[in-house]
C-alpha cells in the first residue's frame, strides 16, 4: 500500500506511514489486498476544499473530507492487476484507487468539539476517506450504519498510532 501524501497546510498532521499502516488495516478489513494499491491524500486549507466542493460537488460550502474514487469495484473483487488490468499503473508498480482530500480547518473545529486532537480527526477522516474510495457511501440509512460500523472497527489501531 503506497499513501502519496501532500500537505498544502502549514500543519504537522499524521505522515504517509502512519497513514500506510491506516490503510493497509482497512484494506485488510475490506478484505482486500494491501499490496500494489495506491491513494493519493491531499491536506488542504479551507479555501482549497471550498472550491472542490463547490466545483464537483456543486455545494458552496466548506467540508471535512472529500474523495475521488478512481475504480469502480461493485462486485468488491479484490483490487489486483488481474481484475483491474487497464487501472495498473506501471510507473506506481500499482492501482491508484482514488484520492482524499481532508480540510484541516474543518477537521480541527470537529477535533475540538469531540475534544480529542487534531491528528486523531485527520486519522477518522482518512478511515472515512479509504472507505468511499473502496466504494462505501451514507446516502442512506443502511449505508451509514456500514460505514460507521467500519469506522468504529479502525478505532483501537487510530488509539495506538495517533493520540
Amino acid at each position: 500500500m503506497k499513501v502519496i501524501l501532500t500537505n498544502k497546510t502549514k500543519y504537522i498532521l499524521p505522515s504517509a506511514k502512519i497513514l500506510q499502516k491506516i490503510a493497509k488495516n482497512v484494506l485488510k478489513n475490506e478484505k482486500q489486498p494491501t499490496k500494489k494499491i495506491a491513494v493519493g491524500v491531499y491536506y488542504v486549507e479551507a479555501d482549497e476544499i471550498h472550491s472542490i466542493n463547490k466545483e464537483y460537488r456543486n455545494k458552496d460550502k466548506e467540508t471535512d473530507v472529500i474523495t475521488f474514487r478512481l475504480i469502480d469495484n461493485p462486485e468488491n473483487l479484490p483490487i489486483s492487476k488481474a481484475n483491474f488490468p487497464c487501472d495498473f499503473d506501471d510507473a506506481l508498480g500499482a492501482i491508484y484507487i482514488g484520492e482524499i482530500f481532508i480540510c484541516v480547518e474543518v477537521a480541527e473545529a470537529q477535533a475540538t468539539e469531540w475534544g480529542h486532537s487534531l491528528s486523531r480527526e485527520v486519522g477518522e477522516l482518512f478511515v472515512h476517506g479509504m472507505l468511499h474510495v473502496l466504494g462505501h457511501d451514507h446516502e442512506l440509512e443502511n449505508e451509514r450504519n456500514i460505514m460507521k460500523e467500519r469506522e468504529c472497527a479502525q478505532a483501537k489501531l487510530l488509539d495506538k498510532l495517533i493520540k
